[in-house]
């Protein structure tokens, strides 16, 4: 690192310091700042940038950007640290990429993957997330940002050509200047460390974006205060968009040129103005963030991991590869599990496919006590059975942990699933 980046760096480091002691305190009363959550806008605009989280004002990708996510999604099987095919001892690895918040976010995430019955064993989180480093330095090529997370995946008894995954929440300490100037400023940055991430982590194929959380109880200056806070999700959709355009040198599909980035694509948007609810009824209550009304609490870091669990578990292009119940038509013979259900959770049926067994005459559906619920009789030769969450009396069952398991001779491992009403 040349004596100017160095400099540099040291001055970001003291910036950043300086900033955190003058928001030492929230304000409690700003519950609202008047802004609009982008996914709300919708075809409309603010300062002159349409809202949606992707292009004409809508929440959901554009089918093309949806296929190629999906292809690289159902393309993602565990790897070895030199990046090789390893259906026996290789991981999914998946890093979270930002500053302190996410660090915080990212750590709250780890223990409930680790708990999450739907997640495949070979699912593996490793937090990269850095505190004290904003996207300027996952901007710059060279910062020592980059060589930490090297270090943090080998420490972790991974490697840069393990990560096929990457989650990125970042923002800017100390922005000045108007709205749209900031966001010019940050989508750059966050750019720019898209297509760094791509050099250091090379078989990342899927990159989710997610901006900050309501900053309005921020005192003082701020690390990142609103509006720039809220200018945030408008920058990210900039970068997002202009992969979805081919601009800006974000190329993911090689048969398009040289790849430059990962498939990119909303992670959960989490911006909403303080406590005036979205349509989807999400508000940031005071006590979600600590003193400095920028960095999450318990309660702030609980409520995000669970927004990313839910994004892992429901999403289209994460279930392939995230859960276990997904993996019947890619895994090898040998890796792939007794019973597979779709949609797992379920809330009106549920579809249980599984290889033909020699002497499987039913399925026998347990609830989490053991207590027999349903028993399901089976065709000779045939290879799915439906359940439609009833009992053997014809009533519907309450949600909750269901076992399916195949009788037979044989021992079939049982296949969890789980009842949404």
């Amino acid at each position: 690192m040349s004596s100017r980046i160095a400099v540099l760096m040291t001055t970001t480091c003291l910036l950043l310091a300086a900033f955190a002691a003058l928001s030492s305190a929230k304000d409690c009363t700003i519950t609202s700042v008047g802004l609009p959550p982008l996914n709300d806008l919708g075809a409309g605009s603010y300062l002159g940038l349409q809202g949606g989280l992707y292009p004409g004002g809508v929440n959901t990708r554009p089918s093309a950007h949806e296929s190629a996510g999906l292809a690289l999604a159902r393309s993602i099987v565990p790897l070895d640290t030199l990046g090789n095919p390893d259906w026996t001892n290789g991981s999914i690895v998946v890093v979270s990429i930002g500053m302190s918040n996410t660090n915080q976010e990212f750590g709250a995430l780890i223990p409930k993957v680790q708990a999450d019955p739907l997640r495949h064993p070979r699912v593996r989180l490793i937090n990269c997330a850095q505190g004290g480093m904003d996207a300027k330095w996952s901007a710059n090529p060279t910062s020592a940002y980059w060589d930490t997370v090297t270090n943090r995946l080998r420490r972790a008894g991974s490697s840069p050509a393990q990560v096929q995954v990457i989650w990125m929440k970042h923002a800017t300490a100390g922005p000045r200047g108007t709205w749209n100037a900031a966001v010019d400023t940050f989508a750059t940055l966050i750019a720019s460390s898209v297509r760094n991430a791509h050099d250091r982590l090379p078989n990342a194929k899927l990159m989710y974006l997610t901006s900050r959380v309501y900053a309005g109880y921020a005192a003082g200056v701020g690390l990142n205060p609103e509006p720039y806070a809220h200018g945030g999700g408008f920058a990210m959709k900039r970068v997002i968009e202009s992969q979805i355009n081919g601009v800006d040198s974000l190329e993911y599909d090689p048969a398009n040129g040289p790849v430059e980035a990962p498939w990119l694509a909303w992670g959960p948007y989490l911006w909403a103005d303080g406590l005036t609810p979205r349509a989807d009824g999400l508000t940031w209550p005071c006590d979600a963030l600590v003193d400095d009304g920028t960095h999450p609490s318990t309660s702030g870091r609980d409520k995000i991991a669970n927004a990313l669990l839910a994004f892992l578990q429901t999403d289209a292009t994460t279930t392939p590869w995230y859960l276990a119940s997904s993996w019947l038509d890619v895994a090898p013979q040998a890796s792939r599990p007794a019973l597979h259900a779709t949609p797992n959770p379920a809330r009106q049926s549920v579809q249980l496919a599984f290889a033909p067994r020699l002497g499987a005459t039913g399925l026998r559906i347990h609830d989490a006590a053991g207590r027999l619920v349903r028993a399901l009789e089976i065709a000779p030769g045939a290879s799915r059975s439906d359940w439609d969450l009833r009992d053997a009396n014809g009533a519907p069952v309450r949600s909750g942990v269901y076992w399916a398991r195949l009788t037979d001779t044989a021992t079939t491992p049982a296949r969890l699933l789980l009842v949404q009403r």
